[in-house]
């Protein structure tokens, strides 16, 4: 009886071979999942690369969240430091962004609850400074008088007031839902809470900014 044949392919558990398959899967519908698993490869260039890709959304996130743009370039750096320190927590069966913001989020709730942040928030501070004797430039001047111009201008300023004094959560909720774009899913994953959890949220904000700019609409 001859012997039993002998496999020369190295034999995977089910459980690695799925990961692996969805790994590859993941990496080849969402980019910025390819660029990921680079980065946990040890590639330092790919690392680079999402910094430039994803940063400018994380810093803006951040602003609005912390009403500071210099602290939101202090959290920005921290989030993408994280994000490579800890870059091998990273599992491709949840979104990249959503991962990335989660770390964000906690970053601004923890920068929030410092002692020093009692004081009066920045909310315009440095933003645009050269351009801000002049104001905000409109797409087309032609269309829009003085008056209109300046009461959008004011308007936009309330509202940024009005979410800068929301509780950390519904600002949160907020600003990843309705300026983002994440799903209810995404946001709840990245505050850590329900998908029904998040809707309340954004309820009770949405019923906060009405009230405080119920004298602007």
């Amino acid at each position: 009886m001859p012997p039993a044949r002998v496999s020369e392919e190295p034999i995977v558990p089910a459980e690695v071979a799925t990961a692996a398959a969805y790994a590859q899967s993941a990496a080849g519908s969402d980019p910025d999942v390819a660029l990921m698993l680079r980065v946990q490869s040890g590639d330092h260039a790919a690392f680079q690369e999402l910094f430039r890709k994803l940063s400018p959304r994380i810093l803006q996130y951040a602003r609005r969240f912390v009403g500071s743009e210099a602290r939101a370039e202090e959290v920005t750096q921290d989030v993408f430091v994280q994000v490579f320190r800890f870059r091998h927590r990273y599992r491709p069966e949840s979104r990249l962004a959503t991962w990335i913001y989660t770390i964000a989020t906690n970053l601004c709730l923890n920068e929030l609850r410092r002692p020093e942040r009692h004081l009066k928030v920045d909310i315009w501070d440095r933003r645009d400074a050269e351009d801000r004797t002049e104001g905000p430039q409109l797409r087309d001047p032609d269309a829009v008088n003085p008056e209109e111009g300046a009461a959008a201008r004011e308007l936009a300023r309330q509202l940024e007031v009005a979410v800068g004094e929301l509780p950390p959560k519904q600002r949160a909720a907020l600003l990843l839902s309705r300026v983002d774009g994440l799903a209810y899913r995404d946001v709840g994953e990245a505050l850590g809470c329900s998908e029904g959890a998040v809707k309340a949220l954004l309820f009770r904000a949405t019923q906060t900014l009405k009230k405080s700019l119920r004298d602007y609409l």
